[in-house]
């Protein structure tokens, strides 16, 4: 499947058939994740497929786009490329949670049908930078050493000793 991914898919499923889903879905789709951007214009290009390996149902894939954010340096824009790939292990319970194989991360199915949305969020949204910075050597890096060099540095005066004129008085007598 290509073009614009399904709303909401049945995963259970798609890990039974071993299908794989290809196709975009808008940024402006994604309501969580909108507020961390500057704008929500683009698109998010996904693959994934489905699998059962014993009892294991898994769905993995690809995530890649690119993201607008605001550089917390300098406060301007700045596009943020994101290649995320994910192993989720398909578990109705918790008790099936704790027991998947190390490498999967749980994503616990509470309905027959799964908003494919929220799947692709989570997965950006641990993807994110902690914090938006341009590269070194870009030009916000050039930016703020010019701004903090125009700002002399004062000097600290030296400290009065509060009891010198007591020592004074000790030394008199």
């Amino acid at each position: 499947m290509s073009g614009l991914l399904p709303d909401r898919i049945d995963v259970l499923r798609l890990a039974e058939t071993g299908r794989t889903l290809r196709g975009r879905l808008p940024l402006a789709a994604l309501t969580r994740l909108a507020p961390t951007l500057h704008t929500v214009e683009g698109e998010v290009a996904v693959e994934m497929s489905g699998s059962k390996e014993g009892r294991v149902r898994t769905l993995h894939g690809r995530i890649v786009t690119t993201l607008s954010m605001v550089c917390q340096r300098c406060l301007e824009p700045m596009t943020v490329p994101i290649d995320v790939q994910f192993q989720l292990g398909l578990v109705t319970t918790e008790e099936q949670a704790e027991r998947l194989p190390e490498g999967l991360e749980p994503l616990l199915i509470a309905e027959p049908t799964l908003r494919l949305a929220e799947v692709i969020e989570d997965e950006l949204v641990l993807a994110l930078p902690i914090v938006a910075l341009h590269p070194e050597g870009s030009a916000c890096a050039a930016r703020v050493p010019a701004a903090v060099a125009a700002v002399e540095p004062v000097e600290p005066e030296p400290r009065k000793n509060p009891f010198a004129a007591l020592a004074q008085l000790k030394n008199s007598h």
